[in-house]
C-alpha cells in the first residue's frame, strides 16, 4: 500500500477535495457492502449445513419406516429417495454407491450420477473432485477414460456424512 501524504493547505481544491472525497465514500461503501456479504455467505452457509443434516435425517427415517412397514408404501418412494442420496454424503463414498452399481463410469459419468442424486460440490470444477476423490481408492481402477469396480461384493456401506469444517469467526465474541 503506498504510503500516504497529508495534504497541506495550499495543495487543496474544490475538484480534488470532491473527487477524493467521493472516492473514499464509495470506497467506505463498498467496505461496507464487502462486509454484509461476507456476514450473509456465513448466515446462508449455515442454513443450507442444517438444511442438509435435517433432509438427511427425514430420508433416511423415512426409508427406515417403509422399510419396517409390511402393507403400504407411498407411490414412487424410491426414485423420490433416489433424488437426495447423495445429500450430505462423502463424495468418495457417493463416488463408490455409484461404482458398485454401474461398475463401470467415466468421470462425466460420475458427474451426472452425482448431479441426479443431488450431490453439492465444495467447488466449480466437479471433474477435478471427482478425480481426486477417487485417487488412492481401494474399489475403483483407473482403466482408459473410465473408472472400474475392483472392490468387494459385500453388503453395502450405509453412506457417511461429509463433516464440514467451518472457520472459527471470533468477532462479535466476548471472553
Amino acid at each position: 500500500m503506498p504510503k500516504l501524504k497529508k495534504p497541506t493547505e495550499h495543495q487543496v481544491t474544490t475538484e480534488a477535495s470532491a473527487f477524493l472525497g467521493g472516492l473514499f465514500t464509495e470506497f467506505k461503501e463498498q467496505t461496507e457492502k464487502y462486509q454484509d456479504l461476507t456476514a450473509e455467505l456465513f448466515s446462508l452457509q449455515a442454513q443450507i449445513e442444517l438444511a442438509e443434516k435435517t433432509l438427511c435425517l427425514t430420508r433416511d427415517h423415512l426409508a427406515m419406516v417403509i422399510d419396517r412397514t409390511e402393507c403400504y408404501a407411498p407411490k414412487n418412494w424410491d426414485q423420490v429417495l433416489q433424488t437426495v442420496q447423495f445429500v450430505g454424503v462423502r463424495l468418495a463414498d457417493a463416488c463408490s454407491a455409484l461404482l458398485r452399481k454401474h461398475k463401470r463410469l467415466t468421470p462425466t459419468q460420475f458427474l451426472s450420477g452425482l448431479n441426479q442424486g443431488m450431490f453439492r460440490f465444495r467447488t466449480n470444477s466437479p471433474l477435478r473432485e471427482i478425480h481426486a476423490a477417487l485417487l488412492r481408492q481401494s474399489f475403483a481402477k483407473k482403466d482408459g477414460d473410465a473408472y472400474v469396480w475392483i472392490g468387494k461384493a459385500e453388503k453395502q456401506m450405509p453412506l457417511r456424512m461429509r463433516v464440514i469444517k467451518a472457520p472459527m469467526l471470533s468477532q462479535g465474541v466476548e471472553k
